[in-house]
């Protein structure tokens, strides 16, 4: 196989905690206002964050930190009612709720979890006044949540998240190359896994400089 088409390996990861990941002026407030449940005034709090700002990879966190579960939305879709109770008795995190196809099972989650006096993290990628589940009830509940957004990226969570993609794939990155990079991204998410994956796949043996990122992404890549 030539150089110019070897598939990227990407290796496993340890999952980010706050106390591993990149804390910057993007998302410094909205990770304290995560932490600092005590200060919520409801018990259910919403996440939003444009596609590749790490809404995921905050939730998780925040369940490890709370010592309490992580669940995708078609997770919560599968679990009984009876269950849900159980799950509701420590704090969780539901994460692609904007996915959700059962509305009954986050209203009794919401219920549970009052009852219980724990919390709820609901992430998702909309603001929930576009997650139309048709139910006032649940509605009501998800107007008093309070809302964080995740901000775009600052020039050095960008370099953080650039690093963090490259790494998966053991690409080694001169600084000369990262600085291109921020350069010709911009402060934009939406871009980093997609040009890591291009310029690992396709530099092989070669040492990645700035010409040889140039020629791969074409001067037509944004």
């Amino acid at each position: 196989m030539s150089p110019s088409r070897q598939i990227p390996l990407k290796f496993p990861e340890d999952a980010l905690s706050f106390e591993t990941m990149e804390i910057t002026s993007a998302n410094r407030a909205v990770c304290a206002a995560l932490r600092n449940v005590e200060r919520w005034p409801y018990h259910a709090f919403c996440l939003i964050g444009a596609s590749g700002s790490g809404v995921t990879t905050l939730a998780k966190a925040w369940a490890e930190d709370r010592s309490g579960r992580f669940l995708l939305a078609a997770d919560l879709d599968r679990i009984k009612p009876k269950d849900i109770d159980e799950i509701a008795s420590q704090d969780v995190a539901i994460d692609d709720v904007d996915a959700l196809k059962r509305v009954d099972g986050l209203l009794l989650l919401l219920s549970s979890v009052e009852r219980h006096g724990t919390h709820a993290l609901l992430s998702a990628h909309t603001v929930p006044s576009n997650w139309e589940f048709g139910s006032p009830d649940l509605n009501s509940r998800l107007k008093a949540a309070p809302l964080a957004e995740i901000a775009p990226p600052d020039e050095a969570m960008m370099r953080a998240r650039l690093k963090r993609a490259f790494a998966r794939s053991v690409l080694a990155v001169p600084k000369s190359v990262e600085d291109y990079l921020v350069t010709r991204l911009g402060l934009d998410y939406s871009q980093i896994e997609h040009v890591a994956e291009q310029l690992a796949g396709a530099s092989g043996e070669r040492p990645l400089t700035v010409p040889l990122a140039r020629e791969i992404l074409g001067e037509n890549q944004p």
